[in-house]
């Protein structure tokens, strides 16, 4: 079988994909499928490399060195890849895509809307369920319908901002409604990019601008005090398995894009200190919120554990990080998922959604 693997794209997360593909491409079973690199350049340019049919060196295959560093930089030369042809893709048989992008243009039901036009299986959630996961806002809205403990929130669109009057109020009814910290967040971003820590109402101005540079919907979140930060990872389609939990050891306020993917200072605790009365909580919330949106395949579910002991979830992702400092694998290695066995369980997964799918009376 052919395995598309995708990745780059027009994503502030670039890096992180890049990243994410080759620890994948590592740990392919290459003897069930073929592999076929597809990059997305920052310019959204699709390239196709070479089909690989057993592990290569990182800087033989399409732009696997892009992220060597993980800085923003200027797309690099290509001297590997031709540009992709999607006629290759449409109608095709044993074949899948597994989009592993994070972020936008890729993890918010933008290539998955691509993927379906082409009628293609792949690897994940569709795209309502990628769209609502990626946007906090619509996320935490679902949540809250589905009556999952969230902290107190208030969403902030950029059209309401920019009246000055309108801004001044809506400071205003942050610092009393939340009070100080909080934390500011672009709607649809990840990977800790656009998020911010905002201590009084001054700095909380310079915090909204930096997060409507990112985005023009914002989320601004009281801040837990002291709080741990424990993640659980799911797998599955229509009845989703929990893996363990996990907590973050931060040495820092919260979990940021440096500590994620380049200096390795945050130690991810696995099996997470907690009691089985609050694992089987996070558990049954992660579960609840990947019905809730619809999800299938894969889910990361983050959440904060107070002092009194009480869980919150934080949000979703649903095409979580794949990195060699990555939650996701690890807490399913440690609950007994080998990291390959793991991406063909993925890709099985999303066999089957796409076979599923065709059974129904609207795909027929």
């Amino acid at each position: 079988m052919k395995l598309y693997l995708m990745y780059g794209g027009r994503t502030v997360e670039h890096d992180v994909t890049v990243m994410s593909t080759r620890s994948a491409l590592s740990a392919v079973d290459y003897q069930k499928y073929e592999v076929i690199p597809i990059y997305i350049t920052r310019q959204g340019l699709f390239l196709k490399g070479l089909t690989l049919t057993a592990p290569v060196a990182a800087e033989t295959a399409l732009k696997l060195d892009a992220a060597e560093q993980a800085a923003w930089r200027p797309e690099p030369e290509h001297s590997l890849g031709t540009k992709f042809d999607f006629a290759e893709l449409a109608g095709q048989k044993d074949c899948v895509v597994f989009p592993m992008i994070h972020g936008t243009w890729g993890e918010d039901g933008t290539i998955q809307g691509l993927l379906e036009v082409l009628d293609v299986p792949y690897v994940g959630s569709g795209i309502c369920a990628s769209a609502v996961g990626m946007d906090k806002i619509m996320a935490k809205i679902v949540f809250d319908e589905y009556q999952i403990p969230q902290v107190p929130y208030l969403s902030v669109l950029a059209v309401h901002y920019r009246d000055a009057n309108k801004a001044a109020e809506i400071r205003e009814q942050i610092a009393t409604e939340m009070g100080f910290p909080v934390y500011v967040k672009a709607a649809n971003a990840g990977s800790s990019i656009g998020v911010s820590k905002a201590e009084s109402s001054e700095e909380l101005v310079g915090c909204l601008a930096d997060a409507f540079t990112y985005d023009d919907r914002v989320v601004v979140e009281k801040a837990v005090p002291k709080a741990r930060e424990l993640a659980v990872s799911l797998l599955g389609n229509d009845d989703p398995k929990a893996s363990i939990a996990g907590e973050i050891g931060k040495k820092q306020d919260f979990y940021d894009y440096e500590s994620k993917f380049i200096d390795g200072s945050t130690k991810l605790i696995i099996p997470a200190p907690i009691t089985a009365e609050q694992l089987a909580e996070v558990q049954k919330y992660a579960v609840m919120a990947f019905n809730a949106v619809g999800a299938a395949g894969l889910t990361r579910a983050d959440f904060f554990l107070d002092q009194a002991g009480q869980v919150w979830l934080n949000e979703i992702q649903t095409m979580p990080g794949f990195t060699q400092f990555s939650m996701y694998p690890f807490l399913w290695q440690a609950s007994g998922v080998p990291y390959p066995e793991l991406i063909d369980q993925l890709i099985q997964l999303g066999l089957e959604r796409y076979a599923s799918k065709k059974q129904t009376v609207a795909n027929k």
